[in-house]
C-alpha cells in the first residue's frame, strides 16, 4: 500500500512539474482559444442576444424576431431540464404573449440575454473567460510574476517558505513564451537579485544575487570576492544564530551561522551569512578566478556556505533571465507559525 501511494505521489508530483515547467506556455494557448471563442461569441449569439433584447426593449420587434425568441423558449423545454423555479412564472408570461402577440418586458426579456443553446452555452463559458485570463496573462507576462523561494541559500535576506513578486520589466518587455526582447527597459546591475532559470535543467527556476557583469574578472576565496582584483569589504554585524542542518554527505550537525555586510563594488551595502563550523556544504563548490564571458552573469547566494550557484555550475546566459525579485508579500510558515513575520512586505535587496 505504501508503494502505491508513493508511485501515486511521484505521479503527481512529475505531472504538476511537467505543468509548471510549460505553464507560460499553456496560459498564452488558453488566451488564444478563448479570445477565439470571445469573437465568435461577438459576431454571432450575443450579437443576437444584444439585437433581440434592444428591440423587445423599444417594442420594435418584427415578428421573425418574436420567431426566434419563442425557438429560443422552445429549446430549453425540449432540452429536458426544465426551468428554474423562480423563473417559471416569467417563462410562461413570456410563452403566452409571444403566441399572443403582446409586448414583452422586464423577466420576461431573461432568455434574451443568457445562453440556451447547447454550443452556444459553450462558447458563451469559454468567451466570458477571456477577460480574467488574459489580464492573468499579461500580468504575469509583461509586469510581476509570483514565486516561492525553495530553500535557505538567499539567508539572511530570503527565507525558505518566503513568496516573491518578481519585476518581469525590469530587463525589458519580453514576448512571452519566445522570451524576444520587444523593448529594451533596463539592464542587470551587480547587486541584483535575479529569477532565472537554471542553466542545467531550464524546466527549474532559481534565485541569486549578481556578483560578476560580463567583462568581470571574479576571484573568489575562503569567503571573500574579488571584482577586477578589489576584494569586497566584509564587516561582521555581530549577529549570530544555531539551527539544524546537514553536510554535503547527508549528515545531521548544528550549524552556527553569523551574520557579515558586505559591500560590492558600484552597488553598495547586503547582507551575507557564513557559517563559522562548516563551509561550502553543498558539494562541487570551487575556489578560484575567472572571467565573466559576454551575455553571461556570475551569481552567488547570500548564504555563502550554503547555496548552488555559479561557483558550482558556472554562468547564468541572458536569455534565462525571468526578472528582478523586488518585493516579499508572504511567507508560508510564517502562516504556519513556524517562521518569523518579520521580513514580510519589504523591498528586496
Amino acid at each position: 500500500m505504501k508503494n502505491l501511494w508513493r508511485t501515486i505521489s511521484e505521479f503527481l508530483q512529475e505531472t504538476l512539474n511537467g505543468f509548471m515547467t510549460h505553464f507560460e506556455l499553456i496560459l498564452t494557448l488558453t488566451v488564444v482559444l478563448c479570445f477565439l471563442f470571445y469573437l465568435v461569441d461577438s459576431f454571432s449569439y450575443r450579437k443576437m442576444r444584444r439585437h433581440l433584447y434592444r428591440v423587445f426593449k423599444r417594442g420594435e420587434e418584427t415578428q421573425e424576431d418574436r420567431i426566434t425568441y419563442a425557438n429560443r423558449l422552445a429549446t430549453i423545454i425540449q432540452s429536458g431540464k426544465g426551468v428554474p423555479h423562480r423563473h417559471q412564472k416569467a417563462f410562461d408570461r413570456a410563452q403566452h404573449k409571444l403566441t399572443q402577440q403582446e409586448p414583452l418586458k422586464g423577466a420576461e426579456l431573461y432568455w434574451t440575454k443568457h445562453p440556451v443553446y447547447p454550443k452556444e452555452k459553450t462558447i458563451e463559458f469559454f468567451s466570458g473567460m477571456f477577460w480574467v485570463l488574459f489580464v492573468v496573462w499579461f500580468i504575469r507576462s509583461f509586469m510581476w510574476e509570483p514565486f516561492r523561494i525553495p530553500s535557505g541559500s538567499m539567508e539572511p535576506n530570503l527565507y525558505d517558505g518566503d513568496f516573491i513578486l518578481t519585476s518581469k520589466y525590469s530587463y525589458g518587455i519580453k514576448l512571452p513564451v519566445l522570451r524576444t526582447t520587444l523593448i529594451p527597459t533596463g539592464s542587470v546591475q551587480r547587486g541584483d537579485v535575479i529569477v532565472f532559470r537554471y542553466p542545467k535543467n531550464p524546466s527549474l527556476h532559481y534565485i541569486k544575487r549578481v556578483i560578476g557583469l560580463p567583462g568581470d574578472h571574479i576571484r573568489y576565496e575562503r569567503d571573500h570576492v574579488w571584482i577586477n582584483g578589489e576584494e569586497q569589504p566584509m564587516t561582521a554585524t555581530g549577529e549570530t544564530r544555531e539551527f539544524e542542518g546537514t553536510d554535503r554527505y547527508g549528515n545531521p550537525f548544528i550549524i552556527h551561522a553569523a551574520t557579515y555586510e558586505e559591500t560590492l563594488t558600484g552597488y553598495g551595502k547586503h547582507r551575507v551569512q557564513l557559517y563559522t563550523n562548516a563551509t561550502n556544504t553543498r558539494s562541487g563548490m570551487i575556489e578560484g578566478s575567472l572571467t565573466v564571458p559576454a551575455g553571461h552573469y556570475f551569481v552567488m547566494g547570500d548564504n555563502r556556505d550554503d547555496s548552488e550557484d555559479s561557483r558550482a555550475w558556472g554562468f547564468v546566459p541572458e536569455k534565462n533571465l525571468v526578472g528582478k525579485a523586488t518585493f516579499i508579500w508572504m511567507n508560508s510558515n510564517c502562516i504556519l507559525g513556524k517562521g518569523d513575520c518579520n521580513h514580510i512586505g519589504k523591498s528586496i535587496r
